[in-house]
């Protein structure tokens, strides 16, 4: 298996000063061998094996031909090269996102935003009565939804939110407002009867409908309970995701990301990534990993899979962004976070004795896919060239998770990288079997923090020792495992170097009320180069492009990005705020321009 560690370098003395370069006066006989483009006078940080410094680039017809001095790149300029003086800032790899849900966030930044704010159930109403107003047109029967909910935020604090608030608003429209973690969605009266949800509708496999103390549906519905409702929803037609795919990729550009991998797909976004790549559209490598669910599973999926990957993979990696189709997405839990507490623990969540203790109770959760149904999947597409990308929050779908790529190891499939998508809690006898069996663990660094999602809603019922573990990024990477970052976005917000931010620092963002809770699990910090490298070349790692992109090595595509700060030597609470001033994908700017970096 390639060790993904990251190689400790001595930084000292390779800040980059002020050069006077003298590239425009490149010999013209040398022209023949010229770049298209040199960016010199910078602080290079190349996230190479040795995490080497050096001070210039040179790129041609989209990939890296030199990387090193700025005398060195003289010989690489000539009548037609755009030469970039990079005034000492820095230029790195651009990044990678290994998990995230683009269509979704493309989405919320168009439509019906909650903007993850900390609302009261009033102040929640009153934005979606907001949207009422702008939308009348669609009364009565067009489908209310919104995105970037942040439920665990709810004020004050524990307050659930029912089919009776959502009845009180002024409408005849099915509302179905689903949580920004996924796993819960909140549905008026309206949408109930339209799903024919009653008293007697039972729980589907995977899901639970919630009820009153006379049982009757509340309208919170989680996890597979809410496809009951969601189903009924108009999908989104071609021209809506495409229009969903550009914010995305716009706001995507903005953050320097370079490569991505959208987190559980089918057709529709395919048709749409490939629409836009074949009209030279497509600013990011799009990594599509196609949903898989039990019941699918049950009737064999991989013809079908396979379709849709000789269909719309585009095959090796090039200088121009393309869609790849190597990965499926299967779930196996919900979440930690009261109260749904979908994710399957080993041990039982803790509950309130009544007295203020907390004590162990009955409640597990539940993996989704019996193990052996799982094993006999992963093998098969392990078999047909599939990487499996697994949902697994909880010990206990991380540990079923592992058991299954184990049995894909045994089977014989040597080259086959799987991936654990966010493993918030891990045992740690299980910890080291992700070095063991190759398994990448894409995490979602802004989890790693005092906040309601994890202070509030997971540390009390998990207790002190459990929380100790919580989001194991130190622990997987000190055990060798490989470390990628995946977002999550729009779960999470779309603010990739405030989630670098957190996983060095695990505290909450100066300003947040939950900045004064402190460090969340020391134990578990990355270093700031580490956490960088989770989020280039362990991510294209991750999906199957670190001989093309990650690093800035020779021979590689120019996937870079240039920041209006030096991210290795600033003080780490400001790496937030990091601003990113160019994107190159394959040499060409996607965000910014030349003339902004230009000092």
């Amino acid at each position: 298996m390639e060790k993904q560690l990251a190689r400790r370098s001595v930084l000292a003395g390779m800040a980059a000063g002020t050069v006077t370069s003298a590239l425009a006066f490149a010999d013209p006989a040398q022209a023949a061998g010229a770049a298209d483009l040199v960016l010199h006078n910078g602080f290079v940080w190349t996230v190479d094996d040795r995490d080497s410094i050096r001070r210039a680039v040179a790129v041609r017809g989209g990939r890296i031909v030199y990387v090193g001095t700025d005398k060195g790149a003289l010989r690489y300029v000539g009548k037609r090269t755009q030469v970039v003086d990079l005034g000492g800032r820095m230029l790195m790899p651009g990044l990678h996102d290994g998990h995230l849900h683009s269509l979704g966030g493309g989405s919320g930044l168009v439509g019906l935003n909650f903007a993850y704010a900390a609302l009261t159930i009033p102040e929640f109403l009153q934005v979606i009565g907001d949207h009422l107003a702008q939308t009348s047109a669609e009364e009565p029967d067009g489908w209310v939804t919104g995105q970037n909910w942040y439920q665990q935020a709810m004020q004050p604090k524990g307050v659930v939110v029912t089919r009776k608030d959502l009845d009180q608003l002024d409408t005849r429209r099915p509302v179905a407002i689903t949580s920004s973690d996924g796993h819960t969605t909140v549905v008026n009266s309206r949408a109930l009867a339209l799903a024919g949800i009653t008293r007697d509708t039972p729980d589907p496999t995977g899901g639970i409908i919630e009820r009153d103390a006379s049982g009757e549906p509340t309208g919170v519905l989680q996890d597979n309970a809410s496809g009951l409702v969601l189903a009924l929803i108009p999908p989104p037609t071609d021209a809506d995701n495409t229009r969903y795919a550009q914010a995305a990729l716009s706001a995507l550009a903005e953050q320097g990301v370079t490569t991505f991998m959208e987190a559980g797909a089918g057709e529709d976004t395919l048709r749409v990534y490939s629409a836009l790549s074949e009209r030279g559209q497509l600013t990011a490598r799009a990594h599509i990993a196609l949903m898989v669910e039990l019941a699918e599973a049950e009737d064999d999926p991989l013809p079908e899979l396979k379709r849709l990957r000789r269909r719309y993979d585009s095959g090796a990696v090039k200088a121009r962004a393309d869609v790849h189709v190597h990965n499926i997405k299967l779930f196996l839990d919900g979440v930690l976070q009261a109260p749904a507490q979908t994710a399957a623990v080993l041990e039982p969540y803790l509950v309130d004795d009544g007295h203020g203790h907390m004590i162990p109770g009955t409640h597990k959760g539940q993996v989704y896919w019996p193990q052996k149904d799982l094993d006999a999947f992963l093998i098969a597409a392990a078999a047909a060239g599939f990487d499996p990308h697994t949902h697994a929050i909880g010990d206990r779908a991380v540990r079923a998770a592992l058991d299954g790529f184990q049995a894909v190891r045994r089977a014989g499939h040597r080259t086959t990288r799987p991936t654990v998508a966010h493993a918030e809690l891990v045992s740690p006898a299980d910890i080291p079997r992700f070095q063991r069996l190759g398994a990448i663990a894409s995490m979602g660094f802004h989890w790693a923090k005092p906040a309601p999602d994890s202070t509030d809603s997971v540390e009390p019922f998990l207790g002190p020792e459990r929380f100790a573990g919580y989001e194991p990024e130190g622990a997987i990477f000190r055990s060798g495992g490989t470390v990628s970052l995946g977002s999550d976005w729009p779960v999470d917000p779309l603010n990739h170097w405030e989630a670098l931010r957190v996983v060095i620092m695990r505290t909450a963002a100066a300003g947040s009320p939950y900045a004064r809770y402190g460090v969340m699990t020391p134990s578990q910090r990355l270093l700031r180069r580490t956490a960088i490298r989770a989020a280039t070349f362990n991510a294209a790692y991750q999906l199957r492009q670190d001989h093309r992109t990650g690093s800035i090595e020779p021979g590689k595509l120019a996937d870079l990005i240039v920041l209006d700060r030096n991210i290795l030597q600033i003080p780490a609470d400001d790496i937030g705020s990091t601003r990113v001033l160019l994107t190159l994908v394959g040499g060409k700017p996607v965000h910014g321009n030349f003339e902004g970096v230009a000092g």
